[in-house]
């Protein structure tokens, strides 16, 4: 009776949808505002505030951090969708190393080719993403069916392969670019991205079409996790959405790896923490996941800087606090998944 009539009595309207978009949108620049104006030097919340070049230097990345926060949570919500396994998310699955590698190589050949570093680093982001994510594809799909257990072992196995290959090529890097690349593999959003406002503006780009094209389909979504003979009787093309998922959640990864490098479990956390809240409805999921996972990573991002100043140690890559977060949340729904398969 509860779920069904509240459902009945409240159906999922677009002015609802609006509604969902507006609310969360506000809050998130909220949040932002709050996290702008927190940090080792405190700035004055007065009429001068957005003078303040700390504030500025802060806005860029945590604007940053947010569509990062984005990109990871939309794509985590679209691989748990497609594949109705919690587990999914894009670091487990390898598309986010495999993105790390382009982005290894977008300084050496943007020399071999005279390219600045903003057109060479998405590029190649985004096709090492989305050549990893073929290869998981490939190995996990059985004519015409996917397996997700399978998909997830390829994805743990690429992931390993990808992380070899990133090791091998930090060996021929010059030291200081070793230790720049150090901090980015742990997943970091840096400061000098206010220098390169072409990359946050390509990468952000990305994010958000990708975004905007998974809200799209997500009533399809819907379908499919009623499995895939009722999606394809109600008209759902499965393969092409399949297909057209992995494409995009490449897309939106490689961008995230490209402004602040491969950041672990935030497409594991948010869509799941929004799913037990809200239900399974993707269409207002993808609403409600995209900009929770921009809060998470700016209020993320925020809690390093904050534990530099507290003791006063060098700052800690936004990658370890997901990390430390997501890892402890992984062993739980695996757990959780394990005793339902038992029962």
């Amino acid at each position: 009776m509860d779920t069904s009539t509240n459902n009945a009595k409240s159906p999922i309207t677009s002015r609802t949808l609006v509604v969902w978009f507006v609310v969360m949108a506000a809050a998130t620049v909220v949040v932002g505002m709050a996290c702008g104006v927190l940090g080792r030097i405190e700035v004055p919340l007065d009429e001068k505030l957005f003078d303040s070049p700390i504030w500025r230097l802060r806005v860029v990345r945590l604007s940053a951090a947010a569509l990062v926060g984005v990109g990871l949570a939309a794509a985590g919500l679209a691989l748990q969708g497609l594949l109705r396994n919690p587990l999914a998310e894009p670091y487990i699955l390898g598309v986010s190393s495999g993105a790390g590698i382009g982005v290894l190589l977008g300084p050496s050949l943007g020399v071999v080719l005279h390219l600045a570093p903003w057109a060479t680093t998405p590029v190649l982001a985004m096709v090492g993403a989305l050549i990893t994510a073929a290869v998981v594809y490939g190995i996990a799909q059985r004519r015409g069916r996917l397996d997700p257990y399978v998909l997830l072992l390829a994805g743990v196995i690429v992931n390993v392969f990808n992380g070899a290959v990133i090791m091998a090529l930090m060996h021929f890097l010059k030291p200081d670019e070793i230790f720049k690349f150090v901090g980015w593999g742990m997943g970091q959003i840096p400061d000098w991205l206010w220098s390169q406002p072409s990359l946050i503006w390509i990468c952000g780009g990305m994010i958000v079409a990708g975004w905007f094209v998974l809200f799209l389909r997500s009533a399809a979504m819907n379908m499919l996790s009623l499995g895939d003979d009722v999606a394809s009787t109600s008209g759902v093309g499965v393969h092409r959405l399949r297909v057209e998922t992995f494409v995009v959640v490449a897309l939106m990864t490689s961008a995230s790896v490209a402004l602040a490098g491969p950041i672990g479990f935030v497409g594991l956390i948010v869509p799941h923490i929004c799913r037990l809240l809200l239900g399974p409805d993707h269409r207002r999921l993808a609403i409600v996941a995209g900009f929770g996972g921009a809060m998470f990573l700016m209020l993320a991002d925020t809690l390093c800087r904050l534990m530099s100043a507290w003791f006063q140690f060098g700052e800690l890559p936004v990658g370890v606090i997901t990390a430390l977060a997501g890892g402890p949340f992984f062993i739980v729904l695996l757990r959780r998944r394990a005793k339902e398969g038992l029962g």
